[in-house]
């Protein structure tokens, strides 16, 4: 039995022209730049919040150095008033309703040296004697999005000190 000439010009057509015709077909960069793009997309979003998130961290920080700042600036005008300089700091950062201020104050020699407490008597100096206070700030920063390997809370610890002499 012989197969007509033009049947098999046409299943050789079919069997070298199609795997081109398929090749040009997926070669078509129609898609290519939306999956790029999907790529690309969580990879920018980490960086944007990440940055967000240091920089809220940042704030913090510099809010919880400033509130013991503050707090020791009230604190070495009025050292016996412990609740006026927890409020001077509260009052100085109000954007941190987590923040903790302790203060200590105490005596010591103007070169730093042998310094007491509030309760004992001034030291015997020299030069004279120093009225210190000392302001420690506490708060506690989240950020935005857990990440992984990084602990889910920060704390931000602020100091100042204070001297006065009289």
């Amino acid at each position: 039995m012989m197969v007509p000439k033009a049947f098999t010009f046409r299943l050789v057509t079919l069997f070298t022209e199609l795997p081109i015709r398929l090749l040009y077909r997926f070669r078509r960069d129609d898609g290519t730049q939306l999956v790029e793009l999907s790529l690309v997309i969580p990879m920018l979003m980490l960086i944007f919040v990440g940055s967000i998130d240091f920089g809220r961290a940042y704030f913090v920080r510099m809010e919880v150095d400033s509130a013991a700042e503050a707090a020791a600036l009230y604190g070495i005008q009025n050292p016996a008033d412990s609740s006026g300089i927890r409020a001077a700091a509260l009052l100085d950062s109000p954007d941190l309703p987590n923040l903790t201020a302790t203060s200590t104050y105490g005596y010591e020699c103007p070169d730093g040296t042998f310094d007491t407490s509030h309760t004992a008597p001034p030291p015997t100096c020299s030069a004279g004697t120093v009225l210190y206070l000392e302001v420690d700030t506490t708060a506690t920063y989240k950020p935005i999005i857990p990440y992984p390997g990084i602990s889910s809370a920060f704390t931000m610890n602020g100091k100042s000190r204070m001297r006065s002499s009289f």
